[in-house]
């Protein structure tokens, strides 16, 4: 939106509240902000304030900070600061009014927030005002358990809808605020939501630093942030997945690896509970492994889960966090019909396990869905409404069910694509693309409610890896196919270099209608000028991705798990020739972005250059470490220096938030690399 607009003219997205979940369709309403109504809103004309932000006498946190958020976002936009004001204590000068939460004034108008949904909102205008009304509450309004957020999730869709705001990583740099001097709008009366129940990242200590339930661990301060920084990264992330409307955890059922652990409580007494090898002895062949799975048919051990339920509403059955299940004939007569070719992008989960030779092969879906199903037929007996929390369509259940089993509403569970390695990270083959779409669209064939938890997220490490529009494409499809909410694992925060598939998914998990070319446009736009090769460069890495599927996957295939080893073999996915093309394109960017008189295009284009020379930095590790965990003799003295440069780079942008580098340096860097003696030889310089 340029300079000098005298209306902002958009229509807001209509989407049903509770995301289709059991709310007539009568209850929403259309919504259309428009210039030709008798009466408007305005909040700026011509760089004049002609409104005040108005809350209750006493407003709940929810609503002060959904105020906040509002002023602040209006006076980026036109550098106009709105008054806000208590309703006792409105003035009569302002041509607009706008009420923000749950006013007086708001229930005269037929606006009572404890009637609406969770999470839902109105927005309302009479005569000239406006209101933004939601359930609202004094807890933190910033806690995705905390679904009394509607207030503030109404200001977020009126400043996306009415101002293009736009909030693509942490930070001030990374919110996109079109300039205008003119902010009015006409007619609206609209009730919404977010469409998915729960929508969310894991991001662990990060999110625990940002709660104040955690500090940094000080082993990972040499190479990563510094405390202070690191909290106002963790402080910033919070706010970036609110304000894109993470949230809804209040809704999520609980899911988990039930059983995992209980060979050790109970197979020393029980080993008959337990899966069977192929050789006919019980448990693992490792006495240590924890995550040993059960003979489900067996009737003794179903009694027993039974006699652990409490009787609430979830039952939890979750399988172990491990592929291979028991051999055992009883749970082998549960099985449905293997296929008689498997698919070459699947083998891992029909074949024997691959990391011990002692468990059933096969998919063992119908065997599962049978055992959900009897369980729940037998709690039904204690509480007839108890929800089965199956937890995880993953490992061997992963694949859809063969016998036609039926199953229903009140059994949960969530798709979790992490088998072969043709499978857990997109990009994938596309023929193992349509078959995930098959797996999904059979599962729900069965009739239980279904989530989405991906990890393909964990991939790539800090370097550019990434793709757009097939794990964009498969989230809509798993919407269109039933999807009630999602969950990723994890949220690793390379916001530089792999930051446009985050802002997708972000931005497809508030509102899974949108167009994905769309929410690409979206992106790119707060490049400016350095629009058009800002798309270029990302498209040159994700078509990278592309063209060496295959060879990256045979790059970690037979050395462990892509991504947690990814440290040790990132100069192989991504040699340093790789760089080459892309250097140009950021190169052509930062000089037509450099050319605008709006400063923030160039900064962010050297938001993006960050990323970029942080990848090539961390190859050169890679490669000097080149597989192995310790440093080579020969290289010490090389590779102390290229550390050096690492550090110094990441202390020196660590303020930029280009990357979570507490997750890098704890989950990928000091697991793989023994950096101890690199930083000794530094301490001594």
């Amino acid at each position: 939106m340029s300079k000098n607009t005298d209306v902002l003219q958009s229509t807001l997205s209509l989407r049903a509240v509770g995301g289709c979940h059991g709310l007539a369709a009568a209850v929403m309403v259309a919504v259309l902000f428009s210039v030709g109504a008798s009466a408007q809103v305005i909040l700026v004309e011509d760089g004049m304030a002609r409104a005040v932000v108005v809350t209750a006498a006493e407003p709940v946190e929810t609503a002060g900070y959904a105020a906040q958020e509002l002023v602040w976002h209006v006076e980026q936009a036109t550098g106009v600061q709105l008054e806000t004001v208590t309703e006792p204590d409105v003035p009569e000068e302002p041509y607009s009014r706008i009420y923000v939460g749950d006013t007086e004034t708001a229930r005269r108008n037929g606006i009572d927030p404890a009637e609406l949904p969770r999470e839902a909102y109105v927005l309302r205008s009479v005569g000239n005002d406006l209101f933004i009304v939601g359930r609202e509450d004094d807890q933190d309004p910033l806690r995705e358990e905390n679904p009394n957020v509607g207030t503030l999730f109404g200001v977020y869709e009126f400043l996306e809808s009415v101002l293009g705001v736009r909030w693509l990583w942490p930070g001030e740099l990374g919110t996109y605020i079109p300039r205008t001097d003119t902010i009015v709008l006409g007619a609206v009366n609209a009730l919404d939501a977010p469409a998915l129940r729960f929508r969310s990242f894991y991001w662990g200590r990060m999110r625990a630093i940002a709660e104040g339930h955690a500090t940094l661990d000080p082993e990972d301060v040499p190479i990563g942030f510094d405390p202070d920084v690191a909290k106002q990264y963790a402080d910033a992330v919070r706010v970036l997945l609110r304000r894109n409307r993470m949230g809804g955890l209040d809704a999520k059922p609980p899911t988990g690896h039930t059983f995992a652990g209980w060979w050790h409580e109970y197979g020393e007494e029980h080993p008959e509970w337990f899966m069977m090898r192929r050789d006919g002895e019980r448990g693992r062949l490792d006495p240590d492994e924890r995550h040993v799975d059960i003979c489900v048919s067996n009737e003794e051990l179903q009694a027993f889960i039974l006699s652990q339920w409490d009787g609430g509403p979830i039952l939890r059955l979750g399988a172990v966090d491990r592929p291979g299940r028991c051999y055992c004939d009883d749970c082998r007569a549960w099985d449905g019909p293997q296929p008689e070719e498997i698919p070459w992008f699947a083998r891992r989960m029909y074949e024997t396990d691959h990391r011990a030779q002692e468990a059933f092969a096969g998919a063992t879906s119908d065997r599962y869905a049978r055992f959900w199903k009897t369980m729940q037929a037998k709690a039904e007996k204690r509480n007839p409404d108890v929800l089965v929390s199956a937890s995880f369509l993953f490992e061997n259940e992963f694949p859809a069910p063969t016998t036609d089993i039926r199953l229903n509403n009140r059994i949960y569970a969530e798709y979790v694509q992490w088998q072969d390695p043709h499978l857990r990270y997109f990009p994938v083959p596309e023929e193992a693309f349509e078959w995930l779409k098959e797996q999904w669209k059979g599962w729900r064939r069965t009739g239980i409610r279904m989530g989405y938890r991906p990890n393909y997220l964990h991939d790539g490490y800090v370097l550019p890896h990434f793709e757009t529009r097939q794990s964009a494409e498969f989230f809509k499809f798993a919407w269109e196919h039933g999807m009630e909410g999602a969950t990723f694992d994890s949220l690793t925060g390379q916001w530089a270099t792999q930051g446009l598939r985050l802002y997708i998914h972000m931005r497809l998990m508030a509102n899974p209608g949108l167009d994905v070319d769309d929410i690409r446009k979206e992106y790119f736009a707060a490049f400016g000028p350095a629009a058009d090769a800002m798309e270029r460069y990302f498209d040159y890495w994700e078509d990278y991705a592309f063209e060496h599927l295959l060879r990256i996957i045979e790059v970690f295939w037979e050395r462990g798990w892509r991504y947690s080893i990814y440290a040790l073999y990132a100069h192989e996915a991504f040699p340093p020739e790789s760089f080459v093309p892309a250097e140009a394109l950021l190169k052509e960017a930062l000089e037509l972005a450099a050319a605008a008189e709006t400063p923030e295009y160039e900064a962010r284009v050297q938001f993006i250059q960050a990323g970029f020379e942080h990848a090539r930095l961390a190859i050169r590790m890679a490669a000097l470490f080149d597989g192995q965990e310790d440093i080579a003799e020969d290289r010490m003295d090389e590779a102390t220096a290229a550390l050096k440069e690492l550090i110094a780079f990441r202390k020196d942008h660590q303020h930029l938030f280009f990357s979570d580098l507490q997750w890098v340096s704890s989950f990928w860097e000091r697991r793989r690399w023994n950096v101890e003696p690199l930083l000794e030889a530094l301490a001594s310089e």
